[in-house]
């Protein structure tokens, strides 16, 4: 028997060591549970913890006001028993949703060592002991302890990931480029400093803001930052611009950077000057842009974007059949009348004309030293007017896409039909770029080679990929990268359950949760999925709101059901 620092917990560690094998994962839960409740500096009584890691109440109430930082003795007892509980009697690997991490992966997922592991295991890091088919039982860390530890140790997680041995030059090397970064850049931040070289090297970020600061300290004569650790960048505009562009609003940006609205406003228009005069505006030029007729040629709206949808035939105006099996929500693509050889070729045509305006006006606004407010609006106008022409030709296209990915899903069984079509939808919009109407060719021709040569390019990478590791699950640490995961080859998605269990596992969800749930996987009568924006508006119910319910109901759901497949597993 392991020895624990409460006496109690070694009579608690017998009893559940002889409960019946359903109840581990129970057990387990419970142990996570417990340990998130507690606080290290403060004394707890046996039958308080007792009672949360099995749900029933004892009968002995004495309290435990003779141990010393009895908080932090659970913590590290309860690892301790959930470590002895599965070791003995390992968990099917089957059983537990989600992501099963070993010593080695989660080390490198976090950016430190395996003895840094060991020690954040006492802190209240739940290891268990699972197996799989025709393997030996191993030490693994679910998805959800690592979780839970990562939101109580947040800070000891992020020192821990900062953490490593730097050699002597590799130090200097680091130092010198960021003088030159500053150098280059003039005023900057640390934190700009940072990511630049975190970017260049791999490094973490808290590693270099380590390094950064304790050189600043030691030679003060030679501080590449202040006191802040920052000051007004000299390209303060495209960072404005930037931050504008990702959603930030005036009023944000004009708060945060202490000027007023106008301000921002000035700098938007300067971002997005250096924007255009660091990048050209590509299209597909054509000869007949420079005539001096162009204007009159191409500018013409006769399929244009105030009537791009209209049908220009009577059969456009009869129903297409629509293929059997396809999903509701697939079924619009084929509503979306076809272009005729016509439609498209002025489609091309006026798209890339526009894009050639835009060109010609930029050119001749990098030519001038002005920041001309009204010629950046006529530019984006022009690439607004050419995106609306491209949203046009994608969309009488898009049953393209789903014809070829059917041809190919029988090549890549482990993808769904919407992932392909995904993909394919990206290779379209490349491949509308890219297409040069004036060779004559059809571009559903020049488009299905592309989406097959995107096929062919990807699929083989993907299928290597998922032989070395499975992707696709939840991080841990974001501000921690991931450069060499190591999933278990048992890791598994959670197994599926039958429509009994679920309808009675949704029935114990509030009236509010089951609805939200309900639509947003497509379980009501109607069979369409929902997205969040559109439970919002339907129920009245704020986006956040939605969101935070489908969360709750969904924890709910999955530590439900997660007893009845250990249940079926052991």
């Amino acid at each position: 028997m392991k020895k624990f620092k409460c006496s109690e917990m070694t009579q608690l560690a017998r009893e559940l060591a002889k409960a019946p094998a359903r109840l581990r994962l129970r057990h387990v839960s419970g142990i996570l549970r417990t340990i998130q409740m507690l606080d290290p500096k403060r004394e707890y009584p046996f039958d308080f913890i007792s009672y949360h890691v099995t749900g029933y109440q004892s009968k002995r109430g004495r309290p435990m006001s003779d141990l010393p930082d009895q908080g932090k003795a659970l913590i590290e007892d309860l690892t301790a028993l959930a470590d002895h509980l599965t070791k003995e009697r390992p968990i099917p690997a089957a059983a537990l949703p989600g992501v099963l991490l070993d010593t080695a992966s989660l080390s490198s997922r976090f950016g430190v060592s395996t003895k840094t592991i060991a020690r954040w295991r006492k802190r209240g890091l739940v290891g268990l002991w699972c197996v799989a088919k025709d393997e030996r039982p191993r030490l693994c860390f679910w998805s959800r302890s690592v979780r839970a530890f990562v939101g109580r140790n947040m800070e000891l997680v992020k020192r821990g990931a900062s953490f490593k041995v730097m050699q002597e030059g590799e130090r200097e090397t680091l130092l010198k480029r960021a003088r030159e970064i500053v150098a280059a850049t003039g005023a900057t931040t640390l934190h700009a400093v940072t990511q630049q070289l975190a970017d260049e090297t791999g490094r973490a970020i808290e590693t270099l803001r380590y390094t950064l600061r304790n050189f600043d300290r030691d030679h003060p004569e030679q501080a590449l930052f202040n006191n802040v650790e920052q000051s007004q960048p000299v390209e303060w505009t495209d960072v404005v611009y930037q931050s504008f562009m990702e959603g930030e609003g005036l009023a944000a940006l004009a708060s945060r950077w202490n000027v007023s609205t106008a301000r921002i406003g000035e700098a938007i228009t300067q971002g997005r000057v250096s924007e255009l005069r660091r990048n050209p505006i590509e299209y597909m030029h054509c000869a007949a842009f420079d005539a001096k007729n162009a204007d009159d040629q191409f500018l013409g709206d006769e399929f244009g974007v105030n009537r791009v949808g209209a049908a220009k035939h009577e059969h456009d105006t009869q129903p297409e059949r629509i293929p059997a099996g396809l999903p509701a929500y697939m079924e619009a693509l084929y509503r979306t009348p076809l272009l005729t050889a016509e439609q498209e070729r002025t489609l091309f045509l006026q798209m890339n004309y526009r894009l050639h305006r835009a060109e010609m006006m930029r050119r001749q606004l990098i030519a001038s030293d002005e920041v001309n407010t009204s010629a950046v609006a006529a530019i984006d106008a022009e690439i607004d007017v050419a995106n609306r022409l491209r949203q046009r030709i994608a969309q009488a296209n898009l049953r393209l896409v789903v014809s070829v990915a059917k041809r190919h899903i029988s090549s890549e069984p482990d993808r769904g039909l919407f992932e392909l079509v995904s993909d394919g939808n990206v290779a379209l919009m490349r491949s509308i770029d890219k297409f040069d109407v004036m060779r004559g060719f059809k571009f559903s021709t020049y488009a299905t080679w592309s989406i097959k040569r995107a096929y062919a390019k990807a699929l083989p990478q993907e299928q290597t990929q998922r032989k070395r590791y499975r992707t696709g699950h939840d991080e841990f640490l974001a501000e921690v990268h991931d450069h060499r995961p190591n999933v278990l080859a048992f890791e598994a998605p959670e197994p599926a359950i039958e429509n009994p269990t679920l309808a009675s596992s949704l029935a114990s969800l509030s009236e509010q949760e089951r609805e939200v749930v309900e639509r947003r996987f497509g379980l009501t009568s109607a069979g369409a999925s929902e997205s969040a924006e559109e439970i919002a508006q339907r129920t009245g119910i704020e986006l956040e709101r939605v969101k935070s319910i489908e969360a709750a109901a969904l924890a709910k759901l999955r530590d439900q059901l997660s007893g009845e497949a250990l249940q079926r597993a052991g």
